[in-house]
């Protein structure tokens, strides 16, 4: 378990002498310019940059810390506050524009895009979901899963990894779900993963079936989301399973240039440049844990535990319940929460400090440390590793004008990090069922999505493939000759 120190005193904040991060040879921060103490991020513009000291941030401390994650293998890093971008990492200008994969930040927009549906009365959280399901797809007891069950993963079906990890020859992601066995009454029981949150999109599509017959989720996703974003088509990319609906979980490949807008939606509760596009009170839940998991909101992380919670951690090899429940990242705010994409994809937004971080790359920030742990698990209790801990640690000694409740809610400001490799294995989560595999990729068996056949599911397109051509209209994005859309 992860140990972490008690909160601390309700003392005036002054930064800590904090020892310093490793040298090591990497593109130095880029630390913004400018006097403005409060920026407007548009739906055409790009962001708005100011210097660190005008929002209230050490420019100094602001640049170590994003160097210590440029030498943790990030490939981008930007620190936003009051809306600015203060500063990012010497290779955000490099790769920034390269729609790469979220992997598991993929489930966090697609809780954000029902949160759009949900607004504009396409789908009510607490329904069944077997109000948007097509007739006859799962047995009663599926079809009563809830909405919000699917968000805050408690669904109660068996998780296995060797079918939740097939990332290219699923059939049907939601009619798999329709197949797995309930283990746990929905609602009471928190199990990350991988399956169950496509089942969120495919609820969202067919709710658009049912006012816009015909109209793909993405194609819906882009007018009612991503372009009152000011997210260009050109900026991703998002895989579908074979029977064309786009998957949940992961897949989604959006350029980390953009990540900084997901925060400012979620920063400003659901509304961008003046427009409400999602209900406030959808964004409390987003970020709100339940007594099955007080670290988990909607397929959003939370960084609120504490004493006596039920905490789930999220992990490929063995379910583990952290008691007494702490922070997931001990050196930043309670009131943090973020996504959470495999190796490190990354939006945080710190409502009480009017902060936006995000982190791209495909190497995790906690490999240097945790390597000489023999610690392989790379979802072990979500971000609780010493490569988080110290960025954020470091970060948070870089706000001047931090209040004393803010600094009272950080549960180990000043470090060091102490924490240990937990190496349990339950082979149950990775080889049983034993014809999970077969029965996903093939569609046999008793684990077989339900209605499809190796060639496709009935009274769906099956046109998966169907993402292929969208790879190339990332080009203009990739060489920054798009023009934003406008909303």
């Amino acid at each position: 378990m992860i140990t972490v120190g008690g909160l601390a005193g309700g003392v005036a904040f002054a930064a800590p002498d904090l020892p310093s991060l490793p040298e090591l040879p990497v593109a130095g921060a880029i630390i913004a310019s400018g006097d403005a103490t409060d920026c407007a991020m548009t739906r055409t513009g790009e962001y708005e940059e100011s210097s660190p000291e005008a929002v209230g941030l050490d420019p100094a401390k602001v640049k170590e810390a994003i160097d210590y994650w440029a030498a943790q293998g990030s490939e981008t890093v930007k620190v936003f506050r009051h809306g600015c971008l203060v500063g990012e990492s010497g290779l955000d200008p490099a790769l920034e524009r390269v729609p790469r994969l979220n992997w598991s930040q993929t489930k966090t927009v697609s809780a954000l895009i029902a949160g759009v549906a949900e607004k504009q009365g396409l789908i009510d959280v607490d329904a069944p979901i077997g109000d948007y399901l097509p007739e006859g797809l799962g047995d009663e007891a599926h079809r009563a899963i809830t909405v919000r069950n699917v968000l805050n993963m408690t669904t109660g079906v068996q998780m296995n990894w060797a079918r939740g990890l097939n990332l290219f020859t699923d059939i049907s992601r939601a009619r798999e779900a329709m197949s797995m066995t309930i283990e746990h009454e929905p609602g009471e029981y928190f199990e990350y993963d991988q399956t169950t949150p496509s089942v969120l999109n495919y609820v969202v599509q067919h709710a658009i079936w049912k006012a816009e017959p015909g109209l793909d989720y993405q194609e819906w996703a882009q007018r009612e989301f991503f372009n009152k974003l000011g997210i260009p088509q050109s900026a991703y990319w998002w895989q579908r399973d074979r029977s064309g609906n786009t998957l949940g979980y992961s897949k989604l490949f959006l350029r980390p240039l953009e990540f900084g807008r997901l925060g400012e939606l979620m920063r400003n509760d659901g509304t961008y440049d003046g427009v409400e596009i999602i209900d406030p009170s959808y964004m409390r839940e987003l970020h709100t844990g339940t007594e099955a998991n007080c670290g988990y909101g909607f397929l959003t992380w939370v960084n609120s535990c504490s004493g006596d919670d039920m905490q789930v951690n999220a992990s490929l090899f063995a379910r583990r319940v952290i008691a007494p429940a702490q922070p997931w990242i001990a050196s930043a705010p309670s009131d943090m929460y973020f996504s959470f994409g495999l190796h490190g994809q990354h939006t945080f937004v710190i409502p009480s400090l009017d902060m936006v971080v995000t982190r791209s790359g495909e190497v995790p920030p906690d490999t240097l440390e945790n390597t000489p742990n023999l610690d392989a698990d790379p979802l072990a209790g979500a971000a609780v590793k010493e490569g988080y801990y110290n960025f954020f640690r470091t970060l948070m000694s870089a706000v001047t004008d931090m209040p004393d409740d803010v600094r009272d809610s950080i549960a180990n400001p000043d470090g060091p990090w102490t924490g240990s490799p937990d190496l349990a294995l339950d082979p149950e989560t990775i080889i049983y069922p034993v014809d999970a595999a077969p029965g996903s990729y093939l569609a046999v068996g008793d684990q077989a999505p339900e209605g499809c056949t190796i060639t496709g599911c009935e009274n769906d397109p099956n046109d998966g493939t169907r993402w292929i051509t969208d790879v190339p209209r990332t080009i203009p994005g990739v060489i920054g000759v798009e023009q934003r859309p406008n909303g």
